[in-house]
């Protein structure tokens, strides 16, 4: 059904669909193919098109301040077709997720939204992007305004804006840092802008996209004008990175939701893996079932894991793909302070051979001195630890029968 504006029909009516473009009329056919008739190939692309677009546009959305509505006509379509590449580029088709690296969002850097204005020709200063632990610093170079800026004829001084945007592509979060201004007069030939830094404050494992902004001002006697308009509007992404680490859900819980990641089962979700690997723990009830938890856990992508006595709490380490990290599986045991290597590897036999459960191993761990032990998945090892960093026993994990 199709709605009337008084001026453009938008929606479908019969076999044609009426869409409203840069304020003209436009009537497209109805696509014939539907879902019973999609390929699988057809499926998954369209699938793919359409988490690039929800994507595309929740960058988009967030940076509307910074952006405002001052955008090219294609600037939506451009956005949206690098983000679709960024994101093809990362599908891993083996297990079906992203697998993203620190540059994999690289497409976007020196992204213009308005490309009768690009910012590489009103700004010709070289800026530097630097992030170390959780702060993303932009240094701006001194700069003789004469030469390193170009203004429009009526305007006086410029306000240079600096957004960054932080998304957890892990746990689908997101939020916006405070905006930075800086204001750059159109003085005389031989002004000069001292050399300045800024920092902004962000998490690690994030990506984040920042963005450079000119304002341009004209000042009346009845105060200051901005004078950039839909033709003229230097807005560009100056650099979309991952920054390096893992995201600390805690930190981030309380950001605004991506959807999209949450829901969609192609984004690499801790809580989703998480979740497999301790119903494939709760399925061992001793060390008989052990070889069996390493070929299932292994299958999820975890590569190596550590699991402390204290409480059992698990630190997971997978390919490509973020740490995790279990809860406490009980109540805290006292490791003793001095090993018995021996009465340790006697209990341990014991479990092997299905005589003893998960928590009774676990306190005759504790008993004997063990503090952790360490299961390498490429190796197929797992190495008992005492609390002064001493290997106890390195014992090899048999394959499938």
């Amino acid at each position: 059904m199709a709605k009337f504006d008084g001026k453009f029909l938008t929606g479908v009516i019969g076999p044609a669909v009426f869409k409203k473009y840069r304020n003209m009329q436009l009537v497209t056919g109805k696509s014939r193919l539907t879902k019973e008739k999609q390929t699988e190939n057809t499926h998954k692309a369209a699938t793919q098109f359409g988490i690039a677009s929800t994507l595309a546009e929740q960058f988009r959305r967030d940076a509307t301040e910074i952006i405002t509505d001052f955008y090219d006509g294609t600037m939506v379509y451009r956005f949206r077709t690098d983000v679709q590449k960024a994101l093809k580029q990362a599908f891993d088709a083996q297990s079906e997720a992203y697998r993203f690296t620190t540059n994999s969002f690289d497409r976007l850097n020196g992204f213009e939204f308005n490309a009768d204005s690009p910012v590489m020709d009103n700004f010709f200063a070289q800026p530097e992007q630097t992030i170390n632990g959780n702060i993303l610093t932009i240094k701006l170079p001194e700069m003789h305004v004469s030469k390193d800026m170009k203004f429009p004829a009526k305007a006086t001084s410029c306000l240079l804006n600096i957004a960054v945007g932080m998304f957890d592509l892990t746990y689908g979060n997101r939020t916006m840092c405070p905006i930075q201004s800086i204001e750059i007069p159109n003085g005389s030939k031989d002004s000069v802008m001292p050399a300045q830094e800024l920092n902004f404050e962000i998490e690690p494992g994030c990506l984040c996209i920042s963005m450079f902004s000119f304002q341009f001002i004209q000042k009346t006697f009845s105060g200051n004008l901005i004078i950039n308009s839909k033709s003229f509007n230097p807005v560009a992404v100056f650099r979309a990175v991952i920054a390096d680490g893992t995201v600390d859900q805690e930190q981030t819980k309380d950001w605004d939701d991506i959807e999209l990641v949450r829901d969609s089962k192609f984004f690499n979700s801790p809580k989703i893996a998480l979740k497999a690997i301790e119903q494939e723990h709760g399925k061992v009830k001793s060390g008989a079932d052990f070889p069996q938890y390493i070929q299932a856990i292994k299958k999820l992508g975890v590569e190596e894991f550590v699991t402390y006595v204290s409480d059992s709490h698990t630190q997971y380490f997978r390919n490509n793909g973020p740490q995790l990290s279990s809860k406490a599986k009980y109540e805290p045991l006292v490791v003793a302070a001095v090993s018995h290597k021996k009465k340790f590897a006697k209990y341990l036999k014991m479990h092997q051979a299905g005589q003893t459960d998960y928590l009774s191993f676990c306190k005759h761990c504790a008993e004997t001195g063990i503090d952790r032990w360490i299961v390498n998945l490429s190796l197929m090892t797992c190495t008992y630890y005492d609390q002064k960093d001493q290997l106890i026993l390195t014992e090899s994990i048999p394959g499938p029968e």
